[in-house]
């Protein structure tokens, strides 16, 4: 009986010691088996691992996925001697554990000093740029991707080889002023968009003189040609209408010249006007010859006359 409690007794020992000695490790992390405090072996192959139970052998765990880092704006200072307000984040991983665990211990440790080198290459590299290159929009400005390419592999220098931690990326998020340098940068912005105000405007009014000036150009040039056509079509109406009154003055030349008279007197003479003509004016004789005294063939002659000499100067200036 003694004997098979003894042997009971050895089995349970043995089998809290494989108990104690067995360990799982997951696909999301390291394990470093350490022997009396000294790490001697890392295991990153996930699965049931064996140790010597405590406190020959003790167990730690180290979480190797990727992290994100993402501590407070900093303010750095161009090469312009510009303030500027930078938003950036870092993902890092662990990549060498022995050397993670000996020179930072902990996640904590691990994130206080990569902000602290990220923020020191960060610092370095935007002093070597202006602002104005580090804000540019055109697209055949690389400067940023330059910059962020610059400071993740300085960083990743760095990391990896004082803390054993990969850097996969340093990110900046927004670049932005400090707040008691906010209203002097939009007062800058202000003036410099109303000079470009005014040069847009200038050059606006120049074209617009231009325009103006090429408009006056072509309506000189159209009224002349105007004046030109208007002075021959006259021209040809008056030839026209001196061809009518030598017909006219080759039919009855006496006639002729006594409506042409009577024109003359009616252009000058108004209802209030005093004239003295020779005695024998053909005017006078006919004001002078009674009514009844006069010829009804020389009346009606005279009529029929001034009716055809209207009708062709209406058909002259048509």
């Amino acid at each position: 009986m003694r004997s098979v409690l003894i042997v009971i007794g050895v089995v349970v020992v043995i089998a809290l010691a494989a108990f104690a000695g067995t360990f799982q490790v997951q696909e999301t992390e390291f394990a470093i088996v350490a022997r009396f405090g000294d790490p001697r072996r890392v295991i990153e192959q996930a699965g049931l691992h064996f140790k010597w139970p405590p406190p020959i052998d003790t167990l730690l765990r180290i979480d190797r996925r990727t992290n994100v880092l993402d501590p407070e704006p900093g303010e750095y200072l161009t090469s312009d001697k510009k303030n500027i307000l930078v938003s950036n984040f870092l993902v890092w991983s662990v990549a060498d554990p022995l050397r993670y665990l000996v020179s930072l211990t902990d996640k904590n440790s691990a994130e206080a000093r990569l902000t602290d080198i990220m923020r020191s290459e960060v610092g370095t590299t935007l002093g070597a740029y202006p602002l104005s290159a580090l804000v540019s929009t055109e697209e055949q400005d690389q400067t940023m991707a330059d910059v962020m390419r610059d400071i993740t592999r300085k960083t990743a220098q760095r990391a990896s080889d004082s803390f054993g931690v990969h850097i996969a990326a340093v990110r900046i998020k927004r670049l932005n002023f400090p707040p008691q340098n906010k209203q002097a940068v939009f007062r800058r912005m202000e003036a410099e968009r109303q000079r470009i105000a005014r040069l847009y405007r200038s050059e606006g009014e120049e074209e617009a003189e231009k325009i103006r000036a090429s408009a006056d150009r072509e309506e000189a040039v159209l009224l002349n040609e105007a004046r030109r056509q208007a002075e021959e079509i006259r021209g040809e109406a008056d030839a026209e209408a001196t061809r009518i009154y030598a017909e006219a003055f080759g039919q009855d030349p006496e006639f002729f010249e006594f409506v042409r008279s009577l024109e003359a007197y009616q252009n000058i003479i108004s209802e209030s006007s005093t004239i003295v003509v020779p005695s024998d004016a053909e005017l006078l004789k006919v004001l002078q010859t009674p009514s009844g005294d006069a010829a009804p063939e020389q009346v009606g002659d005279a009529v029929d006359s001034l009716k055809r000499l209207t009708e062709q100067q209406e058909g002259a200036s048509q």
